[in-house]
Protein backbone atom coordinates (compact mmCIF):
# COMPACT_ATOMS: atom_id res chain seq x y z
CA UNK A 1 0.00 0.00 0.00
CA UNK A 2 1.21 3.67 -1.23
CA UNK A 3 1.05 6.76 1.01
CA UNK A 4 -0.91 9.17 -1.76
CA UNK A 5 -0.24 12.67 -1.31
CA UNK A 6 -2.73 15.57 -2.66
CA UNK A 7 -1.22 19.02 -3.09
CA UNK A 8 -4.22 21.61 -3.76
CA UNK A 9 -4.38 24.64 -6.25
CA UNK A 10 -3.16 27.35 -3.70
CA UNK A 11 -0.45 24.61 -2.35
CA UNK A 12 0.97 24.26 -6.01
CA UNK A 13 1.02 27.55 -6.35
CA UNK A 14 2.92 28.34 -4.02
CA UNK A 15 5.50 25.45 -4.61
CA UNK A 16 5.34 25.66 -8.21
CA UNK A 17 6.23 29.91 -9.29
CA UNK A 18 5.09 31.30 -12.75
CA UNK A 19 7.70 30.36 -15.25
CA UNK A 20 10.69 31.67 -15.95
CA UNK A 21 10.93 32.95 -12.33
CA UNK A 22 14.13 31.78 -10.19
CA UNK A 23 13.25 30.52 -6.88
CA UNK A 24 15.77 31.20 -3.88
CA UNK A 25 15.07 28.38 -1.77
CA UNK A 26 15.09 29.08 2.20
CA UNK A 27 18.40 26.97 3.75
CA UNK A 28 17.98 27.00 7.84
CA UNK A 29 15.19 29.49 8.10
CA UNK A 30 17.22 31.99 5.53
CA UNK A 31 16.63 32.95 2.11
CA UNK A 32 19.05 31.88 -0.17
CA UNK A 33 21.20 32.82 -2.89
CA UNK A 34 21.14 29.64 -4.91
CA UNK A 35 18.60 30.45 -7.96
CA UNK A 36 17.04 27.25 -9.46
CA UNK A 37 15.00 27.17 -12.80
CA UNK A 38 11.21 26.00 -12.13
CA UNK A 39 11.60 22.93 -13.91
CA UNK A 40 14.28 21.90 -11.85
CA UNK A 41 12.57 22.50 -8.72
CA UNK A 42 9.42 21.08 -10.30
CA UNK A 43 11.62 17.93 -10.68
CA UNK A 44 13.09 17.98 -6.91
CA UNK A 45 9.17 17.94 -5.54
CA UNK A 46 8.41 14.90 -7.85
CA UNK A 47 11.39 13.07 -6.60
CA UNK A 48 10.58 13.79 -3.56
CA UNK A 49 6.95 12.69 -3.37
CA UNK A 50 8.11 9.61 -4.88
CA UNK A 51 11.09 8.80 -2.50
CA UNK A 52 8.13 9.23 0.66
CA UNK A 53 5.39 7.15 -0.92
CA UNK A 54 8.27 4.36 -1.60
CA UNK A 55 9.14 4.43 2.51
CA UNK A 56 5.62 4.28 3.08
CA UNK A 57 5.21 0.64 1.89
CA UNK A 58 2.75 -1.10 5.25
CA UNK A 59 4.85 -4.70 5.63
CA UNK A 60 1.77 -7.08 4.93
CA UNK A 61 -0.48 -8.82 7.37
CA UNK A 62 -0.05 -12.61 7.10
CA UNK A 63 -2.06 -14.17 10.20
CA UNK A 64 -4.47 -13.31 12.77
CA UNK A 65 -4.86 -15.34 15.72
CA UNK A 66 -7.55 -13.90 18.09
CA UNK A 67 -6.78 -10.24 18.75
CA UNK A 68 -2.88 -10.61 17.49
CA UNK A 69 -1.65 -10.14 14.01
CA UNK A 70 1.70 -11.18 12.75
CA UNK A 71 2.83 -9.32 9.51
CA UNK A 72 4.39 -11.60 6.46
CA UNK A 73 8.17 -10.31 7.48
CA UNK A 74 7.35 -11.84 11.08
CA UNK A 75 6.81 -14.93 9.59
CA UNK A 76 10.19 -14.52 7.90
CA UNK A 77 12.22 -14.21 10.86
CA UNK A 78 10.48 -17.34 12.48
CA UNK A 79 11.49 -19.33 9.25
CA UNK A 80 15.46 -17.91 9.76
CA UNK A 81 15.30 -18.42 13.22
CA UNK A 82 14.07 -22.03 13.26
CA UNK A 83 16.13 -23.38 10.19
CA UNK A 84 19.46 -21.46 11.63
CA UNK A 85 18.50 -23.54 15.26
CA UNK A 86 17.75 -26.55 13.18
CA UNK A 87 20.92 -26.37 10.85
CA UNK A 88 18.68 -26.51 7.87
CA UNK A 89 19.63 -24.29 4.45
CA UNK A 90 17.30 -21.55 4.44
CA UNK A 91 14.27 -21.49 2.92
CA UNK A 92 11.83 -18.77 2.49
CA UNK A 93 9.65 -20.66 0.25
CA UNK A 94 5.22 -20.52 0.65
CA UNK A 95 5.67 -23.86 2.45
CA UNK A 96 8.45 -23.31 4.65
CA UNK A 97 6.35 -19.98 5.86
CA UNK A 98 3.04 -21.71 5.84
CA UNK A 99 4.91 -24.35 8.77
CA UNK A 100 6.45 -20.88 10.44
CA UNK A 101 2.90 -19.17 10.78
CA UNK A 102 1.54 -22.68 12.30
CA UNK A 103 4.16 -22.51 14.92
CA UNK A 104 2.94 -18.97 15.17
CA UNK A 105 -0.20 -20.10 16.21
CA UNK A 106 0.71 -22.02 18.78
CA UNK A 107 3.17 -20.08 20.31
CA UNK A 108 0.57 -17.39 20.56
CA UNK A 109 -2.12 -19.63 22.09
CA UNK A 110 0.56 -20.49 24.48
CA UNK A 111 1.49 -16.68 25.39
CA UNK A 112 -2.06 -15.68 25.51
CA UNK A 113 -1.85 -18.50 28.44
CA UNK A 114 1.14 -17.15 29.88
CA UNK A 115 -0.33 -14.12 30.73
CA UNK A 116 -3.85 -15.24 31.80
CA UNK A 117 -2.19 -17.12 34.67
CA UNK A 118 0.63 -14.79 35.57
CA UNK A 119 3.40 -17.06 34.39
CA UNK A 120 6.67 -15.14 34.66
CA UNK A 121 9.21 -14.83 31.96
CA UNK A 122 12.54 -15.78 32.13
CA UNK A 123 14.95 -12.77 32.97
CA UNK A 124 16.95 -11.16 30.55
CA UNK A 125 19.96 -12.26 32.31
CA UNK A 126 19.42 -15.39 30.99
CA UNK A 127 19.87 -14.95 27.52
CA UNK A 128 23.74 -14.56 27.84
CA UNK A 129 24.19 -18.43 29.10
CA UNK A 130 21.72 -19.24 26.86
CA UNK A 131 23.31 -17.98 23.65
CA UNK A 132 26.80 -19.13 25.03
CA UNK A 133 25.23 -22.44 25.44
CA UNK A 134 23.97 -22.39 22.00
CA UNK A 135 27.20 -21.24 20.14
CA UNK A 136 29.03 -24.33 21.65
CA UNK A 137 26.27 -27.00 20.47
CA UNK A 138 26.29 -25.77 16.85
CA UNK A 139 29.26 -24.06 15.87
CA UNK A 140 33.12 -24.81 16.32
CA UNK A 141 33.91 -21.13 16.45
CA UNK A 142 32.87 -17.63 16.82
CA UNK A 143 33.85 -16.95 13.05
CA UNK A 144 31.26 -19.82 11.96
CA UNK A 145 28.57 -18.57 14.60
CA UNK A 146 28.63 -14.79 13.13
CA UNK A 147 28.72 -16.09 9.50
CA UNK A 148 25.54 -18.22 10.08
CA UNK A 149 24.03 -15.33 11.62
CA UNK A 150 24.26 -13.08 8.34
CA UNK A 151 23.50 -15.66 6.20
CA UNK A 152 20.22 -16.55 7.52
CA UNK A 153 19.90 -12.96 8.36
CA UNK A 154 19.20 -13.01 11.83
CA UNK A 155 20.62 -10.80 14.61
CA UNK A 156 21.60 -12.06 17.83
CA UNK A 157 19.31 -10.30 19.75
CA UNK A 158 16.82 -11.78 17.46
CA UNK A 159 18.22 -15.29 18.42
CA UNK A 160 18.26 -14.17 22.40
CA UNK A 161 14.99 -13.44 22.32
CA UNK A 162 14.26 -16.57 20.77
CA UNK A 163 16.27 -18.80 22.98
CA UNK A 164 14.45 -17.15 26.59
CA UNK A 165 11.17 -18.09 24.50
CA UNK A 166 11.78 -21.32 24.14
CA UNK A 167 13.08 -21.80 27.75
CA UNK A 168 9.45 -19.33 28.98
CA UNK A 169 7.73 -22.69 26.99
CA UNK A 170 9.68 -25.17 28.50
CA UNK A 171 8.76 -24.30 31.98
CA UNK A 172 5.42 -23.31 31.24
CA UNK A 173 4.58 -26.63 29.55
CA UNK A 174 6.25 -28.35 32.71
CA UNK A 175 4.29 -26.02 35.03
CA UNK A 176 1.26 -26.17 33.22
CA UNK A 177 0.63 -29.55 31.86
CA UNK A 178 2.70 -31.96 34.11
CA UNK A 179 -0.12 -32.31 36.89
CA UNK A 180 -2.73 -33.13 34.11
CA UNK A 181 -0.67 -35.85 32.38
CA UNK A 182 0.25 -37.34 36.20
CA UNK A 183 -3.37 -37.55 36.85
CA UNK A 184 -4.07 -39.36 33.00
CA UNK A 185 -1.59 -42.08 33.62
CA UNK A 186 -2.64 -42.36 37.00
CA UNK A 187 -6.47 -42.83 36.24
CA UNK A 188 -5.54 -45.17 33.08
CA UNK A 189 -7.04 -48.27 33.95
CA UNK A 190 -4.63 -51.32 32.11
CA UNK A 191 -1.56 -49.34 32.38
CA UNK A 192 0.94 -51.42 33.54
CA UNK A 193 4.42 -50.49 35.10
CA UNK A 194 6.33 -51.25 31.45
CA UNK A 195 3.75 -50.09 29.83
CA UNK A 196 3.84 -46.58 31.21
CA UNK A 197 4.43 -43.34 29.19
CA UNK A 198 7.75 -41.21 30.00
CA UNK A 199 6.96 -38.41 31.45
CA UNK A 200 8.12 -35.76 28.85
CA UNK A 201 5.91 -38.09 26.10
CA UNK A 202 2.45 -37.25 28.70
CA UNK A 203 3.18 -33.78 28.87
CA UNK A 204 3.83 -33.41 24.99
CA UNK A 205 -0.04 -35.20 24.67
CA UNK A 206 -1.42 -33.09 27.22
CA UNK A 207 -0.18 -30.04 25.56
CA UNK A 208 -1.01 -30.83 21.84
CA UNK A 209 -4.62 -31.75 22.82
CA UNK A 210 -5.23 -28.32 24.88
CA UNK A 211 -3.67 -26.84 21.68
CA UNK A 212 -5.86 -28.34 19.38
CA UNK A 213 -8.91 -27.51 21.76
CA UNK A 214 -7.31 -23.69 21.96
CA UNK A 215 -7.62 -23.69 18.17
CA UNK A 216 -11.18 -24.93 17.94
CA UNK A 217 -11.96 -22.13 20.15
CA UNK A 218 -9.61 -19.12 18.87
CA UNK A 219 -10.16 -16.96 15.40
CA UNK A 220 -7.00 -18.01 13.03
CA UNK A 221 -6.78 -16.43 9.77
CA UNK A 222 -4.07 -17.23 7.06
CA UNK A 223 -4.31 -14.53 4.94
CA UNK A 224 -3.50 -16.28 1.24
CA UNK A 225 -1.97 -13.84 -0.26
CA UNK A 226 1.39 -13.82 2.18
CA UNK A 227 1.79 -17.18 1.35
CA UNK A 228 2.21 -17.54 -1.88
Amino acid sequence: MYAVTYVGRATRSALVPPAGQLVRPAICGKSSDIGLPPGLWLLILISSVSAFCSAAVVDRVALVVGKAVFTQSEVDDETRLSELESAKPLDLSAARRKEAAERLVDQQLLRDEMQATGFGSPAPSDAGALLSRFRQEHFASLPLYRAALARYGVTEDDLKRHLLWQLAVIRFTEERFSPLAAATDSQSANRTENGARPAGDSVDSEMEAWLKQQRADTRIVFKPEAFQ
